[in-house]
């Protein structure tokens, strides 16, 4: 919260209009907004001065202080002088960010330390937009939105389609692959804004589901023959078989189909054909499955749009 006690030297004074309470600020930090910086004009004699035209924005001239009247509460006055005095950083990347979503995991690029938490950054972003603060600060404040998606994919989905951020909205939506959208009470549901928001979910497990589903039924244990057990071929084929019918019926767009099927290599321990020709099977699942879904986890851009 802005302290403006701790700050040295202060130049200037603001007052909210509505709670009648006066900061002590900088005028080189007010000067980082635009807003501010067209909207106030220095046209008196004894120095930098501000004058606002606008009805949100009035200048109250005494001889003790100059005051620059806005229209705020005394707590989003207190956000916004915090955001002009002391700009927050934006999250430091993690370091294996990239390579992991390389290997298809869904992971978010920033580390989850020191992060604006997500409840404070509608209302940043809001004042960032309306006071149009400086562009390193709107690109800060963006990561730290970025970033917040991996841990509140859903909040931060809403947002993100209701205010057109198409690259925030897409990588949350890498995040609510699990649980299926069905599961989804009403008041989650109601959380995204639109029917077309709500759609593009449903397309994206919809699109996984049949994917995972044509892989899996696709993928035999000896395929073409290729290191077929003599011995146990019949036996081997049916388990495989009846274990992929049976998940291809209760698939879900987060479902690992390498992590389910190796639950059959029990089966297979006591003959090294059989279990040889499982665990290339299920190696072969797990590549098709990040060559042709894993690298499409998320809604593209062009679909929010």
């Amino acid at each position: 919260m802005f302290d403006d006690l701790a700050l040295q030297s202060p130049d200037f004074r603001v007052r909210s209009i509505p709670d009648q309470e006066e900061f002590s600020v900088h005028k080189s930090a007010l000067r980082t907004s635009e807003v501010f910086c067209s909207a106030c004009v220095y046209c008196f004699p004894k120095g930098d001065m501000f004058m606002c035209c606008d009805q949100e924005y009035s200048f109250v001239d005494t001889d003790i202080t100059e005051v620059l009247e806005l229209d705020e509460s005394a707590a989003m006055l207190r956000v916004l002088l915090k955001l002009l005095h002391f700009p927050p950083p934006p999250p430091a990347f993690s370091p294996t960010a990239r390579q992991m979503r390389r290997m298809g995991k869904a992971v978010s690029l920033y580390q989850g330390t020191d992060l604006i938490p997500l409840p404070l950054l509608p209302e940043m972003l809001r004042l960032a937009d309306k006071y149009d603060l400086s562009e390193p600060l709107r690109r800060a404040l963006h990561s730290h939105l970025f970033a917040n998606a991996a841990i509140h994919p859903l909040q931060v989905y809403a947002y993100a389609t209701t205010n057109r951020l198409n690259d925030v909205a897409a990588e949350a939506s890498a995040y609510l692959l699990h649980p299926s959208i069905c599961t989804y009470s009403k008041e989650k549901i109601a959380l995204i804004p639109s029917v077309a928001a709500y759609h593009d979910l449903v397309r994206l497990h919809g699109y996984r589901i049949q994917q995972l589903k044509g892989i899996l039924l696709q993928e035999d244990i000896f395929p073409f023959g290729y290191g077929m057990c003599v011995a146990h071929q019949e036996s081997t084929t049916r388990a495989w078989h009846d274990s992929r019918t049976l998940l291809a019926t209760r698939l879900e767009a987060a479902t690992d189909l390498a992590a389910e099927m190796s639950a059959l290599l029990k089966q297979f321990e006591l003959c090294k054909t059989c279990h040889k020709a499982c665990s290339a099977a299920i190696e072969m699942l797990q590549v098709k499955c990040f060559i042709t879904i894993d690298m499409k986890c998320m809604l593209t851009r062009t679909t929010l749009v």
